[in-house]
């Protein structure tokens, strides 16, 4: 918090009055980019960067910290999501389609650990940094999607790409994070990668037991649809509180919950339908955070952004390469989903813990770089989605009279 606010009027600015303040910004901001056809959650950005760290400061790390559970569930509502939209079924089915949106991912990833490499970093830092780029971000993905009402082919594989990203990551985090440790002396190679196996394990069991409690309790009581959303609700919420006490993976645990919805639950769902508006506000929420703690003085160091830039195409020209494996996507919707796949996951939502905080095992020079990376992320990669989405030509925006 900013000491000066702070002793101007502490009796003024309580720190739910600063968020609510925050979110009223954000959404006045956001209709009128909207009345002029920009995306409108930009206005969560625009909120996010004069309220925070490099603008007033009155949202900061400190602020918050007092917030944390209600940003981890906003996460866990986009998390499991992401989980929903996976078709595992179409991905096993059509074959070259689910093998270019994993190749993509993988390429993502070889391409960043090349470039990285190249230019000196240490290697584990670059083979951690590497597997975090693999992923998009699930945050912008699904925001500019409900921003934008977007459906589609390029959309539905973009969902898919996304939630395979995620995957990706969860499964070469391990091993890259043991290196990391070890590199930097915090633990041993081989105890650290079976504590990231626990965890993974852990958080799979979770999401049946919580899965489980949810079907039961639904078919106990015999609910109809209508009446099923609180009960899954609740669920996730139980899945999220059980990860977090235990430090199982959250990620993987709501991926699951999920993907157990979308394609084991054979009855009617209207999750989505329900909690429209409360994922509005999460996604609101998310982008006003993410932006109040960018700092943007410490992006403009020169060789650093431009590093950072570079990563971000080679990021796209890697999708584009790797969509060339099947011919079911015109050449228009594969450029479009190298666009609207451009974001990138930071650390913190993979932990569903949703900061800017770099992993204390990097070194300096990396710490900046992923600064760097996240600051663009928030700033550009939202409208390169949402543009992308338009040159797909599968964006319907809904206009209120």
């Amino acid at each position: 918090m900013n000491d000066s606010l702070s002793r101007l009027a502490p009796w003024l600015l309580s720190p739910l009055a600063i968020l609510g303040i925050g979110l009223l910004l954000a959404q006045l901001i956001g209709l009128l980019l909207a009345a002029r056809g920009l995306p409108k959650l930009y206005g969560a950005v625009v909120a996010g960067l004069l309220l925070g760290v490099s603008g007033l400061g009155l949202v900061d790390s400190a602020l918050l910290a007092q917030f944390q559970e209600l940003v981890n569930a906003a996460t866990a509502l986009v998390l499991f999501e992401v989980g929903r939209k996976m078709d595992v079924q179409w991905l096993w089915r059509s074959r070259r389609e689910g093998a270019a949106l994993t190749l993509a991912c993988a390429l993502r990833g070889l391409a960043a650990f090349a470039c990285l490499a190249a230019f000196g970093m240490p290697l584990p830092d670059a083979a951690f940094i590497a597997v975090i780029l693999m992923a998009a971000s699930p945050i912008i993905y699904g925001s500019m999607v409900a921003d934008a009402n977007a459906s589609g082919i390029a959309t539905f594989a973009g969902a898919n790409m996304v939630g395979l990203g995620c995957v990706l990551v969860l499964l070469a985090m391990a091993p890259s994070l043991a290196w990391l440790k070890a590199a930097a002396g915090t633990a041993g190679m081989v105890h650290e990668l079976g504590n990231q196996l626990g965890r993974l394990a852990l958080g799979a069991v979770l999401a049946v037991l919580c899965y489980a409690l949810y079907a039961m309790a639904t078919r106990v009581s015999r609910a109809p649809a209508r009446q099923r959303p609180p009960m899954l609700l609740a669920a996730l919420l139980m899945d999220l509180g059980l990860c977090s006490v235990s430090g199982a993976s959250a990620l993987l645990s709501l991926l699951l919950m999920g993907l157990f919805l979308r394609n084991a639950e054979r009855r009617d769902n209207v999750f989505q339908a329900q909690l429209k508006t409360a994922q509005d506000i999460g996604y609101l929420m998310l982008f006003m955070v993410s932006a109040a703690l960018v700092p943007l003085g410490q992006m403009m160091v020169l060789p650093t952004l431009a590093l950072a830039l570079l990563l971000l195409l080679l990021r796209m020209g890697a999708t584009r390469l790797a969509l060339g494996l099947s011919g079911a996507w015109s050449a228009q919707k594969k450029r479009a989903l190298a666009l609207s796949t451009c974001s990138l996951v930071s650390f913190g939502t993979l932990m569903v813990d949703n900061t800017l905080a770099i992993h204390p095992g990097l070194g300096p020079g990396a710490a900046q770089l992923m600064a760097a990376l996240l600051g663009l992320n928030v700033l550009i990669a939202p409208a390169l989605t949402w543009w992308g989405l338009k040159v797909a030509t599968e964006a319907h925006e809904e206009h209120d009279d």
